[in-house]
């Protein structure tokens, strides 16, 4: 028996299940659309955060200029939905999954991120072996101390060597300033990130002495969009988090507020031991913890989920609540963080005004390899 009804009410939905409200979401898809509209910017949004593709072509619809992606496998899923413009911020390493990239390359413009001379000449031996060009965008740390090159003149260094090899193109740096991204104050947040993207400006400039040209500048997320997003050297934008939001980013200045919580997980109440106690059948397998516990939708007066198990979930009743439980009673959670959130789930139900209106497979699940 199918889990779903289009045209039913949200309340007949069985859980758990991972509710999408649509308005909401394509309130925030074209806020995000105005501001790279109107500060001359590009934007190509990360699939790793919704991992669907009809979700992803809704914001090529709205502007975006392909598609970022963490993955190779991802990259292949888009591919396949008709997406031919794919950036992959990630190392694709080893012979195997270097096969996988240039076999992509034959039918798509994906762009992959370098940060070591061997993986370079890898991929540059099987790019030729396959006949096809590889487009590839350096990546610098500045300051994730993650993946990439160290900024200035090591990586001018190390782009000027891969100049040498054949089968690639450079098209770029790639710099994320991941630790930045959740500060809470923005004047602090501004300038944090400012120090990160003068590291980019430095780089930038040494290769032009270098006579190297760098069409692209790929830097930013959610939770920096709007001060990456005004920097002149920066082309475009990575953010994903902004369409379906999460509770982490609704604490974080100049996000929360600016765009509105589209995501949430459906649960219902199978167990009432105690007055002050109710257990819903959402655990850790459908809802993430990894920032922070899940919230309850509309923040519930005297409703706190304060314990994940594997299946269950367990809130604790303020004794001054003014409220009554019934088995099998629906009980929406806010996700702390979406993108883990919805890598637990096959489906998303997309939901206006408390009806199901679509039903979209989340392609991109599990797609880690």
């Amino acid at each position: 028996m199918e889990r779903y009804i289009i045209g039913s009410n949200v309340s007949e939905i069985e859980t758990p299940a991972l509710l999408l409200e649509l308005d909401t979401l394509e309130y925030n898809l074209n806020k995000m659309a105005d501001f790279v509209r109107k500060n001359k910017k590009l934007i190509r949004p990360h699939f790793k955060t919704h991992k669907s593709p009809f979700l992803a072509h809704k914001q090529l619809t709205a502007g975006a200029i392909g598609i970022t992606c963490q993955k190779l496998s991802e990259a292949e899923i888009l591919a396949k939905s008709g997406i031919k413009d794919i950036l992959i911020t990630n190392e694709v390493v080893g012979e195997q999954k270097i096969r996988r990239l240039v076999n992509l390359a034959a039918y798509t413009n994906v762009k992959v991120a370098i940060d070591h001379e061997q993986n370079a000449v890898e991929i540059s031996k099987m790019a030729l072996e396959k006949g096809v060009i590889v487009n590839y965008l350096v990546e610098v740390n500045i300051g994730m101390n993650r993946c990439g090159v160290e900024s200035g003149e090591p990586a001018m260094h190390f782009i000027k060597k891969l100049q040498e090899l054949q089968g690639l193109i450079f098209l770029g740096i790639m710099a994320y300033e991941g630790h930045v991204m959740f500060i809470e104050s923005l004047e602090e947040r501004q300038k944090v990130t400012a120090k990160a993207l003068e590291k980019v400006s430095n780089t930038k400039q040494l290769l032009e002495n270098e006579s190297i040209f760098c069409p692209i500048i790929s830097c930013a997320g959610t939770g920096t969009y709007m001060i990456t997003g005004l920097h002149p050297d920066v082309t475009e934008l990575e953010a994903g988090s902004y369409l379906t939001m999460d509770s982490k980013y609704e604490t974080i200045e100049g996000v929360g507020g600016t765009f509105k919580t589209a995501l949430s997980v459906l649960t219902s109440i199978i167990s009432i031991p105690s007055n002050d106690r109710v257990i819903i059948d959402a655990g850790i397998k459908s809802i993430s913890k990894d920032f922070g516990m899940p919230i309850p939708k509309d923040n519930r007066e005297g409703l706190e989920l304060y314990k994940l198990s594997e299946e269950h979930g367990t809130l604790k009743v303020n004794k001054d609540a003014k409220m009554s439980f019934t088995l099998g009673q629906k009980i929406e959670l806010i996700p702390s963080h979406g993108c883990t959130t919805i890598n637990l789930h096959d489906i998303y139900y997309g939901i206006r005004s408390g009806i199901v209106e679509c039903v979209l497979p989340i392609e991109g699940r599990g797609k880690s390899y």
